[in-house]
């Protein structure tokens, strides 16, 4: 059940910025990153687990890759091709059309016409510039930092690197996460954090407020 949403953090709310996940929070890409593992671990004789999308959920490319050869029996040496297989097979899905989540436009608009918008993701910058160009956000963000440029999630720096390129302090923004990965990031590097779940089996209890869906923070 999700938490009352207190006037305070109705967005923009009294922040100085407001820095959003992606994939699963803003567009509906979760789809693709499923597919793209059953894909994977179909051409590598195993079947795709629940444990194994828990492993690796909210997590950096290379990070989920690094799994999936040791499920894969493979040595690290093949860590670097298996990265490349999984990226062009999630590219090659991403270019067949993205999905926004309900009250994601309107939730960007409305924050970006009050206070700085910035998106951190674990997504490597090439998709994240892929998936923007199919979506309306693009005019409204005036930072990216990506999981390729800084320690991924759960380490902060990605939050960090956001707030350094809007030019403000992290304890004065407000996050918008998906996943415990993400939530555990933002508060890391010192911003409140909402959560938004896009995983039922995966809860956002240690996130400062809770909501069922973005159209909750209108």
């Amino acid at each position: 059940m999700s938490s009352p949403v207190r006037p305070a953090l109705r967005l923009p709310g009294p922040y100085s910025a407001v820095v959003f996940d992606m994939d699963g929070l803003l567009v509906h890409t979760e789809r693709q990153w499923l597919q793209a593992k059953i894909i994977l671990f179909e051409r590598y004789g195993r079947d795709l687990t629940e444990a194994d999308q828990a492993a690796v959920f909210g997590a950096a490319d290379l990070q989920s890759v690094t799994y999936f050869a040791g499920r894969f029996g493979l040595p690290p040496e093949r860590i670097a091709g298996l990265q490349g297989e999984y990226l062009d097979i999630i590219g090659d899905l991403v270019d067949q059309g993205v999905d926004l989540t309900d009250g994601s436009v309107e939730l960007v608009e409305r924050v970006g016409g009050t206070v700085p918008v910035a998106l951190a993701s674990n997504t490597r910058r090439s998709l994240v510039d892929k998936i923007l160009a199919q979506t309306p956000f693009g005019p409204h963000v005036d930072a990216i930092s990506t999981g390729d440029e800084v320690a991924p999630k759960p380490a902060p720096d990605v939050y960090l690197l956001a707030c350094e390129r809007l030019g403000i302090d992290p304890t004065t923004a407000v996050a918008v996460e998906d996943s415990p990965t993400g939530i555990r990031a933002a508060q890391s590097a010192g911003l409140t954090c909402i959560g938004v779940p896009s995983n039922p089996r995966e809860p956002l209890d240690t996130a400062d407020l809770v909501v069922g869906s973005l159209t909750e923070l209108l």
